[in-house]
């Protein structure tokens, strides 16, 4: 998975200096996405403003990229403050042909939001992106899969967890659960754990993620 990162420059940020190094970064690519467009005006606007997020504010964008992404965009704000416990983030996804813009709210403060991993609004939107493709054909392609939502969420450096050995067939031609963890298991340290669950109801079908289940391991 791919992420290209550069200072987005908003209204609070728009001086020609700072446009012109913008320009010259190597994710301009973000700059110029014409749903970043969009929300700059009219609807897009108004989405943004349902949620909390002001356009004015000085946002930094990141453009995640991944097989299981391409016919849609995907964009993740960081907001641009020095104070930890002012720090908002969210992720906002569009599939091409349809017009729904989602909007995903991963962090607020020093926390992350509530839940965020399993709320039917998130794990629907994504499955809107799964519709694009077929299911994936083996493991690795569910894996990327997973990885690809927990960059949805900001977990980008999620590490995958090998399955258990008692489970040793986690994948199988119906679906299957991958998990990931925070951080490197270390015997005697806490870690959090997410477990996702796909599935394709019937040959052909599109994967689906049918349950997501965050744990927090304690030694």
């Amino acid at each position: 998975m791919k992420s290209l990162l550069f200072p987005l420059l908003l209204l609070a940020l728009s001086t020609q200096a700072q446009t012109k190094r913008a320009a010259s970064s190597p994710g301009h690519v973000c700059e110029e996405s014409p749903l970043l467009a969009e929300l700059s005006k009219g609807e897009g606007l108004a989405i943004l403003g349902a949620y909390g997020y002001d356009w004015k504010t000085p946002w930094a964008c990141t453009m995640v990229e991944s097989p299981w992404a391409i016919g849609a965009t995907i964009l993740r704000f960081r907001k641009v403050t020095a104070q930890t416990d002012d720090e908002t983030a969210f992720s906002i996804l569009k599939v091409q042909g349809r017009e729904q813009i989602w909007i995903i709210p991963t962090e607020m403060g020093m926390l992350e939001v509530p839940h965020a991993d399993s709320d039917p609004h998130n794990v629907a939107a994504f499955n809107v992106l799964l519709q694009l493709h077929k299911g994936p054909i083996d493991a690795a392609g569910w894996i990327e899969a997973g990885k690809l939502y927990m960059a949805i969420l900001g977990h980008k450096e999620a590490l995958l967890m090998k399955a258990d050995s008692g489970n040793a067939d986690a994948c199988s031609d119906n679906g299957c659960s991958v998990a990931f963890s925070d951080r490197p298991v270390v015997a005697g340290e806490a870690y959090n754990k997410w477990t996702l669950a796909f599935a394709i109801p019937s040959k052909g079908q599109p994967g689906m993620l049918t349950d997501v289940s965050k744990e927090t391991v304690k030694p």
